[in-house]
């Protein structure tokens, strides 16, 4: 880095305020997570993932394994990802004074990290204000419009046949790039991968069925993933008086995903 620009990103106390911090923030699937890797292979430097199981539940466990990751991350070079860190983010009050602990925790951790920091969270409305001048850059993540939607399928489709052990049926293409069902569903990203997968599943029990060596995945294999699916998420929108996900996160005050939106 320049020594010019350096100088100016240096706190007036040492060693604090150095690191850089970016938050990917939005609904779940929509290439947060993703986000990180590709800046870590990017920029060819060691991704260290980290999820809140990693380190433990009372404050004193977390202030220890923040320090102990967080040096880590700085002698290696690594870019450092924190997977739904909204337990350390969210706002604190009078009632619960242990989570007001891991909050504190990790505000002093992040004031003394030098290095490169993903924090990523689908629950950006529930905050503590503190955290908001802590962060560098703040990336929306909208959810995923039937064009990205499409993509994914593509990409996911390429890379099958690419690999050349199933056979692509034409009117699977068709299935789920045209028809309205599928549409209705919404899948986010990572969704879109588990029912490609589901869907794989399927199509390899048929061909061993039928004892057949070629296994060629067919559109009517997807539409039982889709209504299967479909089924699911009308029953979780039933217990949530017909709201959808994305209508509780409003309500919920979690994050707004209508944000932005033409």
């Amino acid at each position: 880095m320049d020594s010019k620009v350096e100088s100016w990103g240096k706190d007036f106390v040492k060693d604090k305020g150095e690191g850089r911090i970016f938050l990917l923030h939005g609904s779940p699937g929509v290439g947060k997570t993703c986000t990180a890797e590709c800046v870590a292979d990017l920029i060819k430097r060691p991704l260290l993932p980290l999820t809140c199981g990693d380190m433990g539940v009372t404050a004193s466990e977390v202030e220890k394994k923040f320090n102990l990751f967080f040096e880590l991350g700085e002698r290696w070079g690594a870019v450092v990802l924190m997977d739904e860190a909204d337990i350390y983010l969210e706002q604190r009050s009078s009632e619960n004074l242990e989570r007001n602990s891991l909050v504190s925790v990790f505000l002093r951790s992040l004031e003394y990290f030098r290095g490169i920091l993903f924090l990523t969270t689908n629950r950006v409305g529930s905050f503590d204000d503190a955290f908001i001048s802590r962060i560098h850059v703040a990336l929306h993540y909208k959810k995923l419009s039937e064009e990205y939607r499409a993509k994914i399928w593509e990409k996911n489709f390429n890379r099958m046949e690419k690999e050349g052990s199933i056979s692509i049926a034409p009117g699977a293409i068709i299935y789920v790039t045209t028809d309205p069902d599928v549409r209705a569903v919404e899948w986010n990203g990572r969704e879109i991968r588990n029912a490609f997968q589901t869907a794989l599943a399927l199509a390899q029990y048929q061909a061993r069925k039928e004892g057949k060596k070629q296994v060629v995945l067919r559109a009517d294999h997807l539409k039982r993933v889709v209504k299967m699916s479909r089924h699911f998420k009308d029953y979780i929108t039933s217990t949530h008086k017909n709201q959808d996900e994305a209508k509780r996160a409003i309500i919920e005050e979690r994050r707004n995903d209508m944000f932005g939106s033409s």
